[in-house]
């Protein structure tokens, strides 16, 4: 398997990479106090006054920045300062999400806000090409649909299943339904839009959404476990996504979670996986059918997590087998994270979670002997693609300095 390259980024070099930096300082300011003068700007900056005037007479003439009413004059008085403001409508970034039955796009301004979004079904054994081509397709309506804006895309993320080189924009591999090996992602999407695109793993990208827009915002140090089809976390450490040297950190689905399972056969989907998937529960009560215990249960429906619910309440002891088990072997895992990364929160993300949550917290709160909060996300499925917008926003926030696409790519990830 390839290892990871770690990117590295050098710093500015004379001028033109100053001028650069202090562009991306400015903006930052701007952005984050929504109305600045331009006093206020090299007093918080550090920066000299003609330095400042002349990244903002750049970002007015850019259309990044606009000016927006009058100030209170200091205290000596004179003429009231012009105030600055960000111009989130001055461009467009997308966000995408693959799936392993559709594939899902949002259009958003600067600021991150959902302009328009799509939908589109797939079928993952066609291969990646297929899919690819559903993504392209899903942006590209969206873009046909506001014809008369007058904004242009400036950078896209996608949220990709499996192990993926954030570095180079590749899906590594993606066992469970995709079977994809070395899918240059980021390439096809950058040839058919001529934008910098960012790809990482999709629970990596909903790591980023709970940090950025739900329960993790301020949190230094959480993990998030996404349960669906496959399983997996996203672990966020000192305030950074941790993806581990061959872009493998948070793979779960290849624990080990008894002993007996060591002497099975190895797949590409993991063993934990294998026991724990969504489609392996509905499997189970497929099988409890057959046994006509649970009737009417789909196996695989749309609503697995809730038809299973409804079971245990109606003390279907099938039902609550199959719900015994599947807690038993997640509570295992998610003790085995909070011991070896000591996170102050993990998240859980998942339908079947809402059914397993309370049995978790109690047998993490015997073995592990200091605090720690385990919650249910806040965002549900639109987390990946919440943390997909963001990393969209970081990059267009870097193109718009001029820092250069790899340059930007990489301090996006950062």
């Amino acid at each position: 398997m390839p290892k990871r390259q770690t990117p590295v980024l050098s710093g500015p070099k004379g001028a033109s990479g100053l001028r650069k930096v202090n562009a991306a300082v400015l903006l930052q300011i701007i952005r984050e106090r929504s109305l600045v003068s331009r006093a206020e700007l090299a007093r918080l900056s550090g920066l000299t006054k003609p330095t400042v005037s002349s990244q903002v007479a750049d970002l007015l003439e850019r259309g990044i920045v606009v000016e927006d009413g009058e100030g209170e004059p200091d205290a000596r008085g004179g003429k009231p300062p012009r105030m600055l403001r960000f111009a989130p409508s001055s461009g467009l970034i997308a966000a995408a999400e693959i799936g392993s039955s559709v594939v899902r796009v949002w259009l958003a301004d600067l600021d991150g806000t959902r302009i328009d979004a799509e939908t589109t079904a797939v079928k993952v054994d066609r291969g990646p090409g297929h899919v690819l081509e559903a993504l392209c397709g899903a942006l590209q309506a969206c873009l046909g649909r506001g014809r008369g804006r007058k904004q242009r895309l400036l950078s896209i993320a996608v949220a990709a299943p499996g192990r993926v080189d954030a570095g180079l924009g590749v899906v590594l591999e993606a066992g469970n339904v995709f079977h994809w090996r070395n899918v240059d992602v980021r390439g096809l999407v950058e040839k058919r839009f001529g934008v910098p695109v960012l790809v990482d793993n999709d629970v990596n990208c909903a790591a980023l959404g709970e940090m950025h827009s739900g329960l993790a915002a301020g949190v230094q140090n959480f993990v998030l476990i996404r349960l669906g089809t496959g399983v997996g976390a996203g672990l966020v450490l000192g305030g950074r996504l941790y993806q581990g040297t061959h872009w493998a950190a948070g793979e779960i689905g290849h624990m080990i979670f008894d002993r007996s399972s060591v002497a099975e056969n190895a797949t590409e989907r993991g063993l934990l996986e294998l026991a724990i998937g969504s489609d392996r529960v509905g499997e189970k009560v497929r099988m409890a059918r057959a046994g006509q215990s649970m009737e009417g249960l789909p196996w695989a429906g749309e609503d697995l997590a809730g038809e299973l619910g409804e079971a245990v309440r109606r003390n279907d002891p099938v039902a609550a087998q199959v719900v015994d088990e599947l807690a038993a072997q997640i509570s295992l895992a998610v003790a085995d994270l909070a011991a070896v990364i000591d996170p102050e929160l993990i998240v859980l993300a998942g339908d079947l979670f809402a059914l397993v949550a309370d049995r978790i917290r109690e047998l993490v709160g015997r073995v592990i002997p200091w605090p720690m909060r385990i919650e249910l996300s806040a965002l549900g499925s639109e987390a990946a693609l919440m943390g997909a917008v963001g990393s969209a926003r970081g990059l267009a926030h870097d193109l718009i300095c001029d820092l250069g696409h790899a340059e930007a790519r990489i301090l996006a990830m950062r």
